[in-house]
């Protein structure tokens, strides 16, 4: 397994090559790699044993059919981790040792990929996933186990509840869903309709606030550009609740009620002319 090996996808075996490293070779290597840091060395072990790597890779995603580029780098990557922590003082070969590094990178890189969203990747995580993964697939092949009973089983397996069996399972078998997808047929609207919080469609309140204080602080502003008797009469009918009437002020003045009116509308007409030099509108007031 240990030689250099182009298009390993073509042809599961190949010849023997001069690529390929003896036990004293590997030994060799290994060692001016952990003693003296040749990186040399070490490029070379990984390049030997890489058909090694990408065969476990392939074998780990069968369905693909070919082995996936990115489990390859991640494969390689094990091997690298493998150099790193080979005991020299064990009489064991290289490859014997490596896979065990290879497949787990790969496994952990498969775990990782599973969804969009990130996973607890830990190595308990890993062996409870790969338990769950091997017991769902005996209870597929047994007919007599389905549903209910199915959970039940698997629960007891694990020894855990069956609420915890279920998040396992789920991070085994289920799949991303896109958002933009129907929620349901023929209504035209998108799961992430379904998702929308109506209070966030408001603004804060916080801003809100500051935006009301700031309103305010101009529009106090702009009433003290007025005259005394237009300004009382304008707040009067538009800022106090209840509002006052016509009447009431036509009676507090001693004017008539349409002589009222006219104070008003010429207040405001003062107003506009203070917020328009303010790129501002009477309307976000009153």
């Amino acid at each position: 397994m240990n030689k250099r090996v182009m298009n390993f996808e073509d042809r599961a075996r190949r010849v023997r090559t001069p690529d390929m490293l003896s036990a004293g070779e590997e030994r060799d290597l290994l060692r001016a790699w952990q003693e003296w840091g040749d990186v040399a060395a070490r490029d070379r072990l990984v390049l030997a044993f890489a058909p090694l790597a990408a065969s476990v890779a392939k074998r780990l995603r069968p369905r693909s059919g070919v082995a996936d580029p990115d489990l390859v780098q991640q494969a390689n990557i094990g091997l690298m981790k493998a150099a790193d922590r080979f005991d020299l003082g064990r009489d064991l070969r290289f490859s014997s040792y490596a896979v065990w590094w290879v497949k787990a990178e790969v496994q952990s890189c498969l775990q990782a990929s599973m969804s969009v969203v990130r996973r607890p990747n830990s190595a308990l995580t890993r062996k409870a996933a790969a338990r769950v993964a091997a017991l769902d697939r005996e209870m597929r092949a047994d007919a007599g186990i389905e549903g209910a009973g199915a959970d039940a089983r698997l629960a007891d397996a694990l020894g855990v509840t069956a609420e915890r069996a279920a998040e396992l399972r789920a991070r085994v078998t289920y799949s991303d869903h896109s958002l933009n997808a129907p929620a349901l047929v023929g209504t035209g609207e998108d799961r992430i309709a379904f998702l929308v919080d109506p209070a966030t469609l408001d603004e804060p309140k916080p801003l809100r606030d500051l935006e009301t204080a700031a309103l305010r602080r101009v529009l106090v502003d702009a009433l003290s550009t007025l005259p005394d008797r237009e300004r009382d009469i304008v707040v009067a009918t538009q800022v106090h609740d209840p509002p006052a009437t016509l009447e009431e002020l036509g009676g507090q003045y001693g004017i008539s009620r349409e002589r009222v009116r006219q104070l008003r509308e010429r207040g405001f007409e003062r107003l506009r002319l203070v917020m328009h030099q303010r790129d501002l509108g009477l309307e976000s007031f009153f």
